[in-house]
């Protein structure tokens, strides 16, 4: 039986990845060089410790990619300091609002830093339906490993197989599936791996599509 279920944010629930690529290819630029698009897309969903070692394997083994994040960020600061939109992922507000109105516990579950993940939540005017909020200032190892999940079923008060999972990122949907949630994947910039296509319970290519299967799933 599904008592709760659980959002992954960037890419799923806010249309935020365009934003952070804008910013990535600012700070490189700055250095003179390009931020490639299929580079931005490897670096989604995983650590910013793996997106490093990505990133030195393009730029190169000394890159410094502790001052580029650096600046990528303080760009980004500066987008929300200075009130730039958040704009939902289509259905994703209406989603939430579904879940909640059903009576099931809802919670977020992102590789973000939680004072962004709290600025988007409020922006968005969703944060009350989110009973509890897990980003990587709570967990000391980032997805693919499953323990993001596992801390916010805690706090949810839920087991995992209550537990159902929306997630845009291959790494998100491993760990989703790994923690042993029923996952439901809305690819954005990557296709799901076989792994994750073997194992999720739905591919859906919208948020919006998601009710035929959830009506039946709640019943």
């Amino acid at each position: 039986m599904i008592t709760s279920v659980i959002f992954d944010m960037d890419g799923l629930l806010f249309n935020t990845e365009p934003l952070y690529f804008e910013c990535y290819k600012k700070a490189a630029g700055e250095k003179g060089l390009t931020f490639p698009e299929e580079l931005f897309e490897a670096c989604v969903g995983i650590s910013q410790a793996d997106a490093a070692r990505l990133i030195r394997h393009h730029f190169g083994p000394d890159f410094d990619t502790q001052a580029l994040h650096a600046r990528t960020y303080a760009h980004f600061e500066k987008y929300l300091q200075d009130g730039g939109p958040i704009h939902f992922r289509p259905g994703a507000k209406e989603a939430v609002e579904f879940f909640h109105r059903r009576g099931l516990k809802l919670a977020l579950a992102s590789s973000n830093i939680t004072r962004w993940a709290e600025h988007f939540l409020k922006a968005g005017g969703i944060r009350h339906y989110f009973m509890a909020v897990t980003t990587s200032n709570d967990v000391t190892r980032p997805k693919p490993d499953p323990e993001v999940y596992l801390v916010s079923a805690k706090k949810l008060g839920a087991d995992v197989s209550q537990c159902l999972v929306f997630e845009d990122s291959v790494a998100g949907a491993t760990a989703a599936i790994s923690a042993g949630m029923r996952t439901c994947v809305v690819p954005q910039l990557r296709q799901p791996d076989t792994f994750v296509r073997q194992n999720a319970f739905k591919i859906y290519k919208s948020l919006e599509d998601i009710y035929p299967d959830m009506d039946e799933l709640l019943a």
